[in-house]
C-alpha cells in the first residue's frame, strides 16, 4: 500500500511539473484582447457586461471577488493562471488513473508512459490552448475537469450516477459552454476500453443517457441566458431563434467549408497543415492489423464522428455561426485519443509496437515544444503591442505639452494591406498573436491601457484619412500613422 501510495503522488507531482513547465511562459503578467476589456471596464463592469449575459455565472463571481479584494490586475492574471495549471494536472491525473483502471494496466509499463504522454495530449491539444490564455483561465479549465469527472462517474459503478454526472456537466456550463462536448466524447472512450465489458445495450443506454445529459445541461443554460439577460433588461446576442436556425442550415455548405479549412486543414495554424487528418488515417491504418481489427475500427470511427458532430452541430444554433478552437476541445481531443486506441493496440506484428511508440513519443515532444512556443508568442506580441502603446503615450504627450489641447477622443483605421499579427511571424497563431491594434474589439482599451486615459471613440475624418492615410501602407509603426486635431488622434493601425 505504501508503494502504491508513492507511485501516486511521484505521478501526479510529476504530471504537475511538466504543466508548470508547458505553462511556464505565461505565468507572468500577460493580455489576451478580452483582459484589455477586464482592465478598461473594471471587475465589476466587465463581468454584468460579459460573463453575466452569457450564464457564466462562476467567472463572474471569481472577477466580482477579485474586485471586492481589490486585487490588482498582475496579481489576478498570475494567480489565476497558477490555478489552471493546478487544474490541469488534475485533469490529467484522473484521466490517466481513470483509463488505467479501465483498461486494467496497473503495472508500471511502457504502455502506461505512452498513456499517460497521449492524455497530456488531449488536455493539450491546440484547440484547447486558449484555456490558459484569458483572464479567467482557472474556471475554463475548471470546465474542463468537472466533465472530466462527469464522464467517470458516468462508467464507473457510484450510486446515482446519472444524477452527479448530470450536475456536474450543468455546473460545467455555468464555468463555460464551450469545452462540455468532452463529456460525451470521454463517455464514449471510458466505455470502448473499459476491459470489464458491458453489453452493447449498456453501452448504448449509457451514451444515450450521456447525450441526454449534454443537451438537457445545455438547454438549462440556455434557460439561464434568457432569465438573465431579462432580467437585466438587455437582449441576449449569443441564441439563434425560430427563423434565424432554419437560415443557419439553409448556409450549410458554405458553414462546413469554412470548418473544414479552418480546423481540419489548417487546425487555426496551431498544428501543421492536416494534422488531425494525417493522424486520424493514421490510426485507422494501424488499427487495421490488430486483434478484432473490424470491431476496434467501428469503435474508433464511431468515437471520431460523435467527437466531430459534438462540436459542429451546436454552432449552428448560434445567431452568428462560428468556430474558435476553444468551443472545440472535442476535435482538438482526437489525436490523444487516436494515441490512447493505438497504445491499447494487441496484435501479433512486434513492429507495430515500436512505430506506435515512437509516433507518440515523437509527436508528444513536438506538442509540448510546440505549446511552449505558442504561449511564449503571445507574450512576444504583447511587448510588441506594449511597445507601439508607450510610443503613441510619448507622441501624445508630446503633442499636449507643446499645444495645450488634451486629447481626450480617438478615431482608428487600417492602412491598405493591414496585418493582424507582427512582422517576424510567418503565420497568425490565432488569438495568441492577434495585435491588439488591429483587433478592433480592444484596440481602444489598449490604448487606455498603455496611455493611462479613457478615451472616447470618434468616427474617422474623410479629409484628414485622404490627405494622409489613403493608399498608406506600413509593415511597422511609425509616427506618420498618427495625426492630431484639436482633442482628437486620428490613427492607422499597419
Amino acid at each position: 500500500m505504501k508503494q502504491i501510495k508513492a507511485e501516486k503522488i511521484i505521478t501526479y507531482f510529476s504530471i504537475l511539473l511538466f504543466c508548470v513547465i508547458i505553462c511556464s511562459p505565461l505565468l507572468q503578467m500577460h493580455i489576451a484582447s478580452d483582459t484589455y476589456n477586464l482592465m478598461d471596464l473594471g471587475y465589476f463592469n466587465y463581468p454584468s457586461e460579459y460573463f453575466l449575459k452569457d450564464a457564466r455565472l462562476i467567472s463572474t463571481l471569481i472577477t466580482y471577488l477579485a474586485g471586492y479584494l481589490n486585487l490588482s490586475y498582475p496579481v489576478f492574471i498570475v494567480g489565476m493562471e497558477a490555478l489552471a495549471v493546478i487544474i490541469a494536472s488534475i485533469s490529467i491525473y484522473i484521466l490517466y488513473t481513470t483509463i488505467i483502471e479501465k483498461a486494467n494496466l496497473h503495472n508500471i509499463s511502457l504502455k502506461n508512459i505512452l498513456l499517460l504522454m497521449s492524455i497530456t495530449i488531449i488536455i493539450f491539444n491546440c484547440m484547447s490552448l486558449e484555456y490558459f490564455l484569458y483572464a479567467e483561465c482557472s474556471v475554463m479549465c475548471l470546465s474542463v475537469l468537472l466533465c472530466i469527472l462527469a464522464a467517470k462517474i458516468m462508467t464507473g459503478k457510484t450510486k446515482l450516477w446519472y444524477l452527479k454526472s448530470f450536475l456536474l456537466v450543468t455546473i460545467a456550463t455555468f464555468c463555460y459552454q464551450g469545452c462540455i462536448n468532452i463529456f460525451v466524447t470521454l463517455v464514449v472512450l471510458f466505455l470502448f476500453i473499459d476491459k470489464n465489458k458491458l453489453k452493447t445495450k449498456e453501452i448504448l443506454k449509457k451514451i444515450l443517457l450521456a447525450g441526454i445529459i449534454f443537451v438537457v445541461s445545455f438547454l438549462i443554460n440556455i434557460f439561464a441566458i434568457y432569465i438573465i439577460n431579462l432580467i437585466i433588461g438587455a437582449g441576449q446576442q449569443r441564441i439563434a431563434v425560430g427563423g434565424n436556425i432554419l437560415y443557419n442550415f439553409s448556409l450549410f455548405f458554405q458553414i462546413m467549408k469554412n470548418i473544414i479549412l479552418y480546423v481540419f486543414i489548417l487546425n487555426f495554424n496551431l498544428w501543421p497543415n492536416a494534422t488531425l487528418i494525417f493522424l486520424t488515417g493514421f490510426t485507422i491504418i494501424l488499427l487495421s492489423y490488430s486483434d478484432k481489427a473490424v470491431s476496434k475500427l467501428f469503435q474508433y470511427i464511431t468515437l471520431v464522428t460523435i467527437a466531430i458532430i459534438l462540436c459542429i452541430l451546436p454552432s449552428f444554433f448560434m445567431q452568428k455561426p462560428s468556430i474558435e478552437p476553444r468551443t472545440i476541445m472535442s476535435i482538438g481531443s482526437i489525436v490523444g485519443i487516436s494515441f490512447i486506441f493505438l497504445s491499447l493496440l494487441q496484435s501479433d506484428y512486434k513492429i507495430l509496437q515500436y512505430i506506435i511508440a515512437t509516433i507518440i513519443i515523437g509527436f508528444f515532444v513536438f506538442n509540448t515544444i510546440n505549446t511552449i512556443q505558442i504561449f511564449t508568442a503571445h507574450i512576444v506580441t504583447n511587448k510588441i503591442d506594449a511597445n507601439i502603446g508607450l510610443a503613441i503615450k510619448y507622441k501624445i504627450e508630446q503633442y499636449e505639452q507643446e499645444t495645450g489641447n488634451k486629447i481626450t477622443k480617438v478615431a482608428y483605421c487600417r492602412d491598405e494591406n493591414h496585418r493582424d499579427y507582427a512582422y517576424g511571424y510567418e503565420k497568425k497563431l490565432d488569438s495568441f498573436t492577434q495585435r491588439a491594434f488591429d483587433n478592433y474589439y480592444c484596440i481602444i482599451e489598449a490604448l487606455n491601457y498603455y496611455c493611462d486615459r479613457k478615451f472616447e471613440q470618434t468616427k474617422m475624418d474623410a479629409k484628414i484619412y485622404e490627405e494622409n492615410f489613403l493608399g498608406k501602407d506600413w509593415d511597422t509603426y511609425s509616427d506618420e500613422q498618427i495625426v492630431f486635431k484639436n482633442d482628437t488622434m486620428y490613427f492607422c493601425n499597419y
